[in-house]
This record gives structure tokens, sequence and C-alpha cells, in this order.
């Protein structure tokens, strides 16, 4: 059987206290071979000198730096990295994500046994918001893979076939959104009839903009930038709002109520 071939979409727009932590520690982390595109959508905190030296440290790794002159958001940059790619699969992590040793080797492995999965990957909520218990009676058995089947997934860590991708086309480019059209898109994958989801055991990753990460620079460093993002989800850039927003999602995760809201069942197809 031939080794799959990985290409995964790093982008990054200023963050460097982030981007530092958590990009070296992505392709260090992998425990299976990929390579790496990043896309610098016009930072002038240091990232773009940060980038070069990434670029020739993880030479083996790292095939394109992209930097463009202006925030172009995140769908156009990862249509453009679709259509350029003839990799077996495609994926995408965040520059406030920060991923477990093997996550790419476990979310490889579980594509290996099924080719039902949809989008797959790492589970980006905070332990406090969770009920365990609610969360295992949601698993579910697909060719083999336990799953927490979910329409969205988040954009935070994720990898699919680049035959789905084919199959649903490109993202929607919405002027004046810069994080918008990746929910779209994964319940356009739902409707096909593919599995998202987060692998179980859960794949934990550190979300550094989520209210409760000990990282987290969103409310202060980091505020000018994180208004983009807050602002797309129809949030003011307030703790406390931000908060019962994440414990909102999380909640939604663990009863599947975005399945249920496109008639889709909670259990495997």
């Amino acid at each position: 059987m031939s080794t799959p071939t990985v290409d995964i979409l790093y982008i990054t727009y200023n963050r460097i206290l982030y981007t530092r932590k958590t990009l070296p520690a992505m392709i260090e982390n992998a425990g299976a071979d990929f390579a790496l595109t990043i896309v610098d959508n016009g930072s002038t905190d240091g990232t773009t000198e940060y980038l070069k030296f990434i670029e020739k440290k993880y030479s083996h790794v790292v095939t394109r730096v992209q930097y463009n002159s202006e925030n172009q958001g995140i769908s156009l940059p990862t249509n453009i990295f679709w259509k350029n790619s003839e990799a077996g699969f495609l994926g995408k992590v965040d520059n406030d994500t920060l991923l477990p040793p093997g996550w790419l080797a476990r979310l490889l492995e579980a594509h290996a046994k099924s080719r039902r999965l949809g989008v797959v990957g790492g589970y980006h909520f905070h332990p406090d918001y969770m009920d365990m218990a609610a969360l295992e009676r949601r698993v579910v058995d697909v060719d083999g893979v336990a799953l927490v089947p979910d329409v969205f997934i988040g954009g935070c860590c994720y990898l699919f076939r680049k035959e789905v991708q084919e199959k649903i086309g490109y993202l929607p480019v919405t002027p004046g959104k810069k994080t918008f059209g990746w929910t779209q898109y994964q319940r356009a994958i739902c409707l096909m009839g593919y599995n998202n989801g987060y692998l179980y055991p859960l794949l934990f990753v550190e979300h550094f903009d989520d209210p409760l990460n000990e990282q987290n620079l969103a409310f202060t460093v980091h505020a000018k930038i994180s208004k983009i993002s807050f602002g797309d989800k129809n949030l003011t850039l307030d703790r406390k709002k931000a908060l019962a927003w994440y414990i909102r999602d999380a909640r939604r995760v663990e009863s599947g109520a975005s399945l249920k809201e496109l008639g889709l069942p909670i259990s495997a197809r």
C-alpha cells in the first residue's frame, strides 16, 4: 500500500506569540510525513521574519510560504491551496492551536479505516465545558473508527480526503468576512453522506483563544486581531460573552443539535 500524501495549510496574521509556540509543535508532533504550506496575511509584528527562519529550519517539511500584502482572510487562501494540491489528504491547522504528539498519525489512521469519514479533527473545547458522560453516549462506530459525530468540528485542526473536496468544490468567499465559509462547507459534506466528527478517545488540542486557556491573549495583546473573528461570530470582544459562546458550542456538540437541525441521524450512516 502506498503512503498517503498529505498537504497541511497554516495561515498567519500577526499573533506571533502564538505562532512561535504552535508552529514548531505542529511540525515536530505530527507523527507522520506531510508537506506544509504557510500563508501570511500581511503580518506586521515580526511574523514574516520568523517564518523565514522556520522555512530554513524545517525545509524538509515546508514546501511553500506565501506572503500576502493584505489580510485575505481564510477562505480565499484555502481555496488556492486546495486547487494547487495534488495530495490525497488536505488539512489545516490554526496558529492559535497547540497540537499533541501524534496528532496527524491518528487522523490518518482513522481515514485509513473508513472512506465514509468526511472531516475529522482535534477536540478544541476546554475540559471544564464538558459533560464527559453525555459526550461518551454520542460515540458511534464508523467502520472501526470511534467517532463523536458532528456537522461542525471547527477549523482549528482538521483533515479530509482530496476526493471529498473535489466533490464539494470550494469555500464561499464573502466580502467583509475574514473567517467565514468553513461552517457552510462542513454542512455540505454532511449532506453528501459523509461523517464529520471528533475522534474518540478525544484528540485534545489546546485552543489559545479559548477564554479558559492559560495561553489566551485574545482580550489583551491580540485584541485588535481578535475583533475580526469575534465579529464574524456576531460577538463583541468581551470575555464573559465569549465564554458563554464557547459553553453553548460545547453543549451543541454534546447534544448532537447540529445533526438534528439538518434532519440527520446522530448515529453513523
